[in-house]
C-alpha cells in the first residue's frame, strides 16, 4: 500500500495509469479467486443433489477463497465487494461449523452471491466505478443473507463428554474442530490418537507426510503440539483422527513413522489394546487421552483455550491443520509470478519480428553462398543462422508454453452456466468433463467462452428433454451433456453431446427450404443438410425462449470460430441425441507455413492444416456433379483452384499442378497450385485498409525478398467449398 500512495499526486489522486494499473491487478488476482471459488461450489452443489456428507476440506476451501477475495476488495477499497465477501464468508461458517445444513438454501445464495460478485468484476475491468444500481444490489442480497442467517438453529445434543478424552485437550479444540468432531462421533466412527515426535528443523515435512498417511482412513480432526519430556531438538504432535478403520490396522499404515496409536473411546467402555506401533523413547511424553493417565496439558494452554471459540479462531482454523499442500504451496510462493497477457502480447510479437529477421538473415546467407566471390562468407552467415535458428526456436517455444492456459477454466465457466440453467428450467442433467487440463493459447481460451456458453444454452433449451418427456420415452429422467477436450497433432478438439431428443433431417430441411435456403427438389446428403444448421436465420426450436433466444446464433458460433481458424461440425440423431465439434489450432501467435505459388503471386498455408502434398496430372482430375475431384486412395476428394478463389491467373488446366490437401476436423479439400516453394515460420500480422474483409485471407506475413504475402484463411476456404457444394 506504500507504494501505492507513493504514486498519487499533490491532490491525494491517483495518477490514471497508476489507477488503470491497480484495477487490472485487482481484477486479474479476483477473477482467479472467483474461479476457484465457484468451480468448487460446483462440486459442492454436486454433493447436495447427491445427498452426501458435506467435505470440510471442499468447504473450507470456499471459506478460503470467500476470506481472501474480501481482504483483497478491502485493500483496494472497493467495499461491495467486500461487504458481500464477507457475508458470504458468514455463510460459509455456519455450513462448516454445522450451523447451516447443506440442504438448506444457504449453497444456493452462495452461487448467487457468486454470480453477483462475477457482474461487479465485470464492471470494474471495463473501468466503471460502482454503480449505485450495484450498491442497491448488494445491499437487498445481504439482507437476504442475514434473513437466512437469523433462521434459528436446532441446539444439537453435545456428545463430546462421553468421550475418553482429557478436558485440557478438548477446551485446546476451535469451535470448527469441535464440530468436525461430533460429526465423525455422529457418522459413528472410531476415533484414535497418534502421537508423533520430529526433529524440529525437518518436522513440518515429517508431519505432512504422517497427516497425508492418516488422511487415507480417515479425517484428521486436530494436530496439536503436546508437552512432554521429548528432547529439545524435537517436536511432539498428537493427531485426533476419526476413522472407520481399526486400531491394530491403523498401527501398520503408520509404522515407519515412529508413531503411537492409541484408542480413544467412550466413557465407561473397555479399552482396546492400545500398544504402541512402532518403539519410541522412554522419555517420550506420555498419551493425552483418558484411557491412560494423561497429565493435563500446561497451564498457558488451558487459559488460552477460550481464545480458541471466538469467532476470529474458528474461522482461521483451517489454516492450522498441517497439510502437504498447504505447505508446497507457501513454498511456491517466490516462485510464481502472475503476468498481465498484454505483456506476453507485446513479447510475442518482439519473438515474431525476430523470426522475421532470422528469415532474412537465412535469405542472405544462401543469397551469398550462391555466388563464388562471397561464397565463404555465406558458409560463415548460413552457420550462425542456423544457431539462432536453434536458440530463436526455443525462445519461442518458451513464450508459447507460458501463453497455454488449461481449459479448466472454460469447463468451471460453463459449470456455473449449467448450475444457474437446472434452476431456472428445472431440468435434471447432469454434467461430465473430460480433457480439462488439455492446453490451448490464452487468447483463444477467451474468445472460446462465448460460442460454447451458446451451444450449453441450445443443448438445455432445445435438445434436453423434461423429466417427464424422457421417462415417457423410455430414458433415465435425467438427462446427460458431456463435454469433452482432447489434443489431436496441431490442433484441439472440443465436443459438446447431449443424449437429448436430437434432430430430425426432415425438419431442418423443411425449414431451410421455408427460409429459400435450399430448394425443395434439391438432392441434400444427410450432412449438407445438417450443416444448414449453420445458415443465418435457421431454427429448428418451436418457440422463443429467453435461454437461448431465437436460434439464430449458431451462424455466429461458426463465424466466431473461423475468426480462430477453426471449424465446427454437427452430428446428430432423432430420438438419440447432438453431438458438436470444435477444432481449433493451439496457438495463432507463430504458426510454421507452406509457401505455395499460383502464377506470378504467393501463399502462405498454415501447415497445422496441411494433411499432404502431390503431384498430379490433369487426368488424374475427374469430375463429378459439376466438381473438380480427385481419386485420394479410393475416396472423392473434392478439390478448389486457388487461382480462381482470388481470380489469378494460373496455369493451364492441361498442365501438371500441385494439390495439397487440407484438413479441418472431419473436413477434406484438396487445393490445386502451380508451385510448392517451401516451408517457413509466419507471423500473421492483420490486414488494413481494402483488403481487410477479404473473404478466404486471415492476414499477411513477410516471406523474404518478395515481401509481404497472404495468408490463407483454411477454415473459411474450407466452409466455402461446402457451401458451394451444397447449393451446386
Amino acid at each position: 500500500m506504500a507504494a501505492r500512495r507513493s504514486s498519487k499526486g499533490r491532490d491525494g489522486a491517483q495518477p490514471p495509469e497508476q489507477a488503470s494499473r491497480d484495477r487490472h491487478e485487482f481484477v486479474a488476482e479476483a477473477e482467479e479467486i472467483l474461479e476457484r471459488m465457484t468451480g468448487d461450489l460446483s462440486l459442492l452443489d454436486e454433493q447436495r443433489r447427491e445427498g452426501g456428507e458435506v467435505d470440510p476440506d471442499l468447504v473450507n476451501r470456499v471459506f478460503r477463497s470467500a476470506h481472501s477475495l474480501k481482504g483483497l476488495a478491502g485493500m483496494f477499497g472497493l467495499d461491495a465487494i467486500s461487504q458481500l465477501a464477507h457475508h458470504l464468508e458468514d455463510i460459509l461458517d455456519g455450513l462448516r461449523l454445522g450451523r447451516i445444513p447443506l440442504e438448506s438454501p444457504a449453497v444456493d445464495l452462495l452461487e448467487a452471491g457468486g454470480g453477483l460478485l462475477g457482474g461487479l468484476l465485470d464492471h470494474i475491468e471495463h473501468g466503471s466505478d460502482t454503480t449505485e444500481e450495484d450498491v442497491l444490489s448488494v445491499q437487498a442480497f445481504i439482507e437476504r443473507i442475514d434473513a437466512a442467517m437469523r433462521a434459528p438453529a436446532e441446539p444439537a445434543r453435545d456428545a463430546l463428554e462421553e468421550i475418553a478424552l482429557d478436558a485440557s485437550f478438548l477446551r485446546a479444540l476451535t469451535e470448527y474442530e469441535e464440530h468436525r468432531l461430533r460429526e465423525n462421533l455422529r457418522r459413528g466412527r472410531h476415533l484414535v490418537l497418534v502421537h508423533a515426535s520430529f526433529g524440529i528443523d525437518h518436522f513440518e515435512e515429517g508431519l505432512a507426510e504422517l497427516t497425508s498417511v492418516l488422511r487415507e482412513s480417515g479425517e484428521v480432526v486436530s494436530t496439536l503440539p503436546t508437552p512432554g519430556a521429548s528432547p529439545e531438538s524435537e517436536i511432539r504432535f498428537s493427531l485426533l483422527v476419526g476413522t472407520e478403520v481399526e486400531a491394530d490396522r491403523l498401527r501398520g499404515q503408520v509404522e515407519g513413522h515412529a508413531a503411537e496409536v492409541e484408542w480413544v473411546g467412550r466413557r465407561g467402555e473397555p479399552v482396546p489394546d492400545t500398544a504402541p506401533a512402532a518403539e519410541t523413547s522412554s522419555d517420550a511424553g506420555p498419551p493425552i487421552g483418558a484411557s491412560a493417565q494423561a497429565r493435563p496439558l500446561e497451564d498457558h494452554t488451558a487459559r488460552e483455550a477460550p481464545a480458541a471459540h471466538t469467532d476470529h479462531t474458528a474461522r482461521e482454523a483451517p489454516a492450522a491443520h498441517a497439510d502437504s499442500s498447504s505447505i508446497e504451496s507457501l513454498r511456491s510462493i517466490s516462485d510464481t509470478v502472475r503476468v498481465d497477457i498484454r505483456k506476453l502480447d507485446e513479447l510475442m510479437n518482439l519473438v515474431g519480428e525476430l523470426v522475421i529477421q532470422r528469415n532474412a538473415v537465412g535469405t542472405l546467407a544462401n543469397r551469398l553462398s550462391a555466388n563464388l566471390q562471397t561464397a565463404r562468407v555465406g558458409a560463415e552467415l548460413g552457420k550462425i543462422h542456423k544457431a539462432l535458428d536453434r536458440k530463436l526456436k526455443e525462445l519461442q517455444a518458451g513464450v508459447l508454453d507460458v501463453r497455454m492456459v488449461p481449459l479448466r477454466q472454460v469447463f468451471e465457466k460453463l459449470a456455473r452456466v449449467v448450475r444457474r440453467l437446472r434452476r431456472d428450467l428445472g431440468k435434471d442433467v447432469a454434467l461430465e468433463f473430460s480433457g480439462a487440463d488439455t492446453e490451448l493459447d490464452k487468447l483463444i481460451v477467451e474468445q472460446l467462452i462465448d460460442p460454447l456458453v451458446h451451444i450449453v444454452r441450445n443443448a438445455f433449451d432445445h435438445a434436453i428433454e423434461s423429466p417427464e418427456e424422457r421417462v415417457a420415452a423410455g430414458k433415465p429422467s435425467r438427462g446427460t451433456l458431456r463435454i469433452g477436450a482432447s489434443q489431436r497433432g496441431n490442433h484441439v478438439v472440443i465436443e459438446v453431446s447431449d443424449d437429448g431428443r436430437g434432430m430430425r433431417v426432415d425438419a431442418i430441411r423443411a425449414r431451410a427450404v421455408a427460409r429459400g435456403l435450399v430448394g425443395a427438389d434439391e438432392t441434400l446428403t444427410r450432412k449438407e443438410v445438417m450443416n444448414l444448421v449453420f445458415e443465418a436465420g435457421l431454427s429448428t426450436a418451436e418457440s422463443v425462449s429467453e435461454t437461448s433466444g431465437r436460434g439464430v446464433g449458431m451462424d455466429v458460433v461458426r463465424a466466431n470460430l473461423a475468426e480462430l481458424g477453426g471449424m465446427v461440425d454437427l452430428v446428430s440423431e432423432a430420438g438419440r441425441g447432438t453431438t458438436v465439434t470444435i477444432t481449433l489450432p493451439i496457438t495463432l501467435a507463430i504458426i510454421q507455413a507452406l509457401i505455395v505459388g499460383v502464377g506470378d503471386e504467393r501463399f502462405a498455408l498454415p501447415l497445422n492444416a496441411v494433411l499432404e502434398t502431390m503431384r498430379v496430372d490433369p487426368e488424374q482430375i475427374g469430375r463429378s456433379e459439376g466438381r473438380e475431384i480427385l481419386d485420394l486412395r479410393g475416396e472423392p476428394l473434392a478439390l478448389r483452384r486457388l487461382g480462381e478463389e482470388f481470380e489469378i491467373p494460373c496455369a493451364s488446366r492441361g498442365e501438371a499442378q500441385f494439390v495439397v490437401v487440407l484438413g479441418m476436423g472431419e473436413q477434406r479439400l484438396g487445393l490445386l497450385v502451380d508451385r510448392l516453394e517451401g516451408q517457413q515460420d509466419t507471423v500473421i500480422k492483420p490486414i488494413k485498409g481494402p483488403y481487410q474483409q477479404l473473404r478466404g485471407i486471415t492476414g499477411a506475413t513477410e516471406y523474404g525478398d518478395h515481401g509481404a504475402i497472404l495468408v490463407v484463411d483454411v477454415s473459411a476456404v474450407i466452409g466455402d467449398a461446402l457451401r458451394r457444394r451444397e447449393a451446386a
